[in-house]
């Protein structure tokens, strides 16, 4: 069972001020440079390919899979069945798929420091005139007061939003001035959290004769050098690659929710990704090298939406010429097909091998670069 949720993490679904689902993507993400239905570069394209092309290991496993999936929506559908039981679905198909080198965890909170940062105006409250204040939507003193977001683009409990009620890392202006007030990301909080095992790379490090290996990303997080556990607890698990955001319409949920959320989940895998190149190498790495994977390629997340049976797969990926987060849609299904079922349960075991495979050897070489780097003993 997943843990209690505190006040903090229900805030993303249970504030009675909040703004819409669309204004949230409009006007908070595109201040954080997150792009939704982004199109995919061709070296991306390539690389997907590759990697959603790599055959199963067990077809016998995966055709079960596929018919309890089938089997299990259809059961849920006729329950009217709500978030948790969705998840909890989802969880046993992970499970089931996942090699030890992969941990997950589910509806955990994701430390705030992580996201990327948000743009902020730079002009005074006060250079701005009342009147065209209220009538932009902006609100009075008063009714901030009462509840800090930028809008009037209230609606009711029930709908999906985010608080606005945390300053934003980037916030530059320190006059006596009064702003506008400070825009803010959601906080993640995946139903489902997919990474690296902890145990698992540690041992993989030790193998490779890396000193202490056993505390060396705990070391890191503590000194808070490198966050590789996203959990606001610890998870387990570092690197996370994928992640599922989950719900249902018989209790209020919807797609474009469910993307919002994942667009913060993967963008927030994405500077973890980077905070590691630039720990072990003091910056982004060069691409032009021969064979090098492209900068986009190397900072690839992905995750999965969905909305009762029905599901899309993204991919995340940096985007270095204007600097944005982008998330690109690679397939869209529906579980009541058996074919459709089976389809998704290949791309996610092809996505899973991926991460235990050539997106953990990526993690470890750059650790190893780093450990050498300050540690002469590394090899």
């Amino acid at each position: 069972m997943p843990p209690p949720r505190s006040v903090s993490s229900l805030s993303r679904s249970s504030s009675s001020q909040r703004l819409s689902d669309s204004t949230y993507r409009k006007r908070v993400l595109s201040r954080a440079g997150i792009k939704v239905d982004a199109n995919l570069p061709m070296e991306v394209q390539n690389q997907i390919n590759i990697i959603l092309q790599t055959p199963p290991v067990d077809t016998s496993t995966l055709e079960s899979l596929a018919l309890k999936l089938q089997s299990d929506s259809n059961e849920l559908i006729a329950t009217q069945a709500g978030e948790e039981e969705w998840t909890s679905l989802l969880q046993d198909i992970v499970k089931a798929l996942k090699s030890t080198t992969i941990h997950c965890a589910r509806s955990r909170d994701w430390r705030a420091e992580i996201k990327p940062t948000v743009h902020q105006s730079s002009i005074p409250r006060s250079s701005v005139p009342q009147k065209r204040a209220y009538d932009q939507g902006e609100a009075t003193e008063s009714e901030t007061s009462q509840s800090n977001i930028i809008s009037g683009d209230i609606e009711d409990p029930s709908t999906h939003g985010t608080d606005l009620d945390r300053p934003a890392k980037s916030l530059s202006i320190t006059s006596g001035k009064s702003l506008i007030n400070p825009i803010s990301l959601e906080n993640p909080r995946p139903n489902i959290s997919v990474g690296l095992s902890d145990i698992a790379l540690a041992e993989n490090l030790q193998s490779r004769q890396v000193n202490d290996a056993k505390y060396l990303l705990i070391d890191l997080q503590d000194n808070r050098q490198l966050i590789s556990d996203p959990g606001v607890t610890p998870l387990s698990l570092h690197f996370p690659f994928l992640v599922f955001e989950v719900k249902s319409a018989s209790t209020g949920g919807n797609l474009y929710q469910a993307q919002n959320q994942s667009a913060v989940g993967g963008a927030s895998a994405i500077e973890i990704l980077r905070a590691l190149y630039k720990l072990c190498e003091g910056h982004i790495p060069n691409t032009s090298a021969r064979n090098a994977p492209s900068t986009a390629c190397q900072f690839l997340t992905f995750s999965v939406t969905t909305e009762g049976p029905v599901c899309e797969l993204w991919v995340h990926f940096w985007n270095e010429l204007d600097e944005s987060y982008c998330m690109g849609n690679i397939d869209i299904w529906r579980f009541t097909h058996k074919s459709k079922a089976s389809n998704f349960i290949s791309n996610l075991s092809s996505i899973l091998n991926w991460g235990s495979t050539t997106f953990r050897d990526r993690v470890v070489q750059q650790l190893i670069l780093f450990c050498s780097q300050i540690i002469p003993s590394a090899s």
